[in-house]
């Protein structure tokens, strides 16, 4: 094989995984798997803190939008629920508290994607830098309510009075949540990490001969 025939079969075989919406959507899966095994802060209840596995799930909406963004969160959440299992952190086997922490809480991280702006005429690429920080704040909270509601619903009060278990139930469900939150919301302030992020969404969302490629 000359070099001119492994250059073609080389672009051949990456050529493939150029809008191609179900490779991205397992790479991210299986990366944000990976990293809720990662736990660096565990709470004794449940929940914990993770190394960004919440910005992997926030990208299949951020790239794909929110309708899929809610289908693949919601299978990702299984996934969750077989790491949290594994892992040895505390799962509540009711139905209901599984249902509303992993599939719904992880399909509810799509709703951020009701504040993505679609590119205008003349951008050639959109770079919403705006929609990608404030979506993924977004669907923390989405997380969160559902977090809240499970608490409420399949778990014994925290406090014997009703506003201080609000209170509490809120400060603990959100305080893991909101502690990964900060650090991702300082990685996203670094360019060159939006760099790869808007390049990633321009090679799973368009063609390898879509010419605004050599804008990046």
């Amino acid at each position: 094989m000359d070099n001119e025939a492994r250059a073609l079969y080389r672009r051949a075989r990456s050529d493939k995984y150029w809008n191609n919406r179900i490779f991205w959507t397992v790479i991210l899966i299986v990366i944000a798997g990976l990293l809720s095994a990662a736990k660096p802060v565990v709470l004794p209840d449940g929940g914990a803190v993770t190394y960004f596995s919440l910005l992997f799930l926030w990208l299949l909406t951020f790239f794909f939008g929110p309708k899929y963004g809610f289908v693949t969160g919601a299978l990702f959440g299984f996934v969750k629920l077989g790491v949290t299992i594994v892992t040895g952190e505390y799962v509540n086997y009711e139905v209901g508290a599984i249902i509303l922490e992993y599939p719904l809480a992880c399909g509810a991280f799509a709703l951020g994607g009701l504040v993505l702006r679609k590119a205008k005429d003349n951008e050639v690429i959109p770079r919403d830098v705006r929609g990608l920080r404030l979506g993924y704040i977004i669907g923390v909270l989405a997380m969160g309510v559902c977090y809240i509601i499970s608490a409420f619903l399949f778990y014994p009060p925290m406090q014997p009075d009703f506003l201080a278990n609000v209170i509490d139930t809120i400060v603990y469900d959100m305080s893991y949540l909101l502690i990964e939150a900060a650090i991702t919301m300082l990685l996203l302030l670094i360019p060159q990490v939006l760099d790869v992020i808007f390049y990633l969404k321009h090679v799973a969302t368009n063609d390898r001969s879509d010419p605004t490629l050599k804008s990046f």
